[in-house]
């Protein structure tokens, strides 16, 4: 990669950064081709070796956000022409490093995805914008390269509003991956009221074009009429649920037992982010369990996968949840032992439950929380 200045008329050679160049958008276009983006759960077992590779994502990536985010400094200095004639070529040399990383980065993460349980809207905007931003920043490269070719001031102010836009793509692509790994108030949970409304509201008006609809449940059942399950006499039909309780009593699952599933469970288990093909955002999924087995068993901590999880050693690999995350409390656990062999109800009103003595502080914590 030789630099060019515009003081002589020597010719331009950058035979480096093109073979450089070529090579990374073949090895791009051919890698999309072999491991397409999914969206949807995999119809497939990936191999081995895949998982291996796909693994490495979360390492890989931080690789190009920051030889990326300190080229942004180095052009805002080649901006001058000055800048350009001294470090024209440094600017270069990272721009070629950081779009390899980002090329093994985006497929890592590709390969992460074929072990399942990531789906969502944070998935999708997390994957195309990936995408999106490693094909812009090989796009800058390219016109970079003959921007420097021809020492076009013209085509570098075009280059680096492609990279800038192209840089900033990806960095929100990272952004609803963070969501994914924890969960989307980690970013704004501090932030200033003026400044969480801001990217609150723009947060969900980019999900918007990525989720379906959600029906809203309200945080408390609002009063309305008596329903009675209808009487069947049909032999082996199972009985109608009873309906949810009405008025504005709480309930122990909905308003006790899911905030401690969604501050120390959900970042993996929900419909973001399904790990194991386990969602417990929601008293159904909770009980339907996934691939592994029953989730909760009403009345059985035995056969209850999640409590005898929970109970394992800190150091065993199937501890839950995994060390480095936030770990319930042993009022938490005592709590979820409690409701399972009480029945694990999704209807059970907290003023009709026996919370036991030792665990009411910590309900009406959560209850006020």
């Amino acid at each position: 990669m030789s630099s060019h200045s515009p003081d002589t008329d020597e010719p331009k050679s950058f035979t480096a950064a093109w073979i450089a160049t070529l090579l990374l958008v073949v090895a791009f276009i051919i890698g999309l081709l072999i491991f397409p983006p999914l969206y949807d759960a995999p119809q497939s077992d990936p191999s081995e070796m895949v998982l291996f590779v796909g693994r490495f994502h979360p390492i890989l990536l931080h690789l190009p956000v920051g030889v990326l985010g300190l080229l942004c400094v180095f052009e805002l200095i080649c901006s001058t022409r000055r800048g350009e004639s001294k470090f024209g070529e440094a600017s270069l040399l990272m721009l070629v490093v950081g779009a390899a990383g980002s090329v093994m980065a985006v497929f890592a993460g590709i390969m992460l995805s074929r072990e399942g349980g990531y789906v969502g809207g944070n998935f999708s905007l997390h994957q195309t914008m990936g995408l999106i931003g490693t094909a812009g920043v090989l796009l800058s490269l390219v016109v970079r390269i003959v921007a420097m070719s021809r020492y076009s001031s013209e085509l570098l102010n075009a280059y680096r509003a492609l990279y800038f836009i192209s840089f900033g793509i990806m960095g929100l692509g990272a952004h609803f991956g963070g969501n994914m790994s924890h969960g989307n108030k980690f970013l704004t949970e501090h932030a200033p009221e003026w400044i969480k409304a801001t990217m609150v509201s723009t947060e969900k008006w980019m999900l918007s074009f990525v989720e379906k609809p959600k029906a809203e449940v309200p945080p408390e059942i609002k009063p309305g009429p008596e329903v009675k399950p209808p009487v069947t006499s049909d032999v082996g039909e199972k009985p109608t649920p009873p309906p949810a309780p009405t008025g504005d009593q709480k309930l122990v699952f909905q308003h006790v037992i899911l905030p401690i599933l969604t501050a120390k469970c959900n970042k993996c288990h929900s419909e973001e982010k399904s790990k194991g093909e386990l969602r417990m955002d929601t008293y159904e999924m909770a009980m339907k369990g996934g691939e592994n087995g029953s989730n909760f068993v009403a009345g059985n901590l035995k056969d209850s996968l999640s409590i005898e999880r929970i109970l394992l050693p800190d150091s065993d690999d199937e501890h839950m949840p995994p060390e480095g995350k936030d770990q319930l409390t042993p009022e938490e656990i005592e709590l979820l032992k409690w409701w399972v062999l009480q029945g694990a109800s999704g209807t059970q009103k907290v003023d009709d439950a026996k919370i036991p003595a030792e665990l009411q502080t910590t309900v009406d914590g959560i209850l006020k929380g």
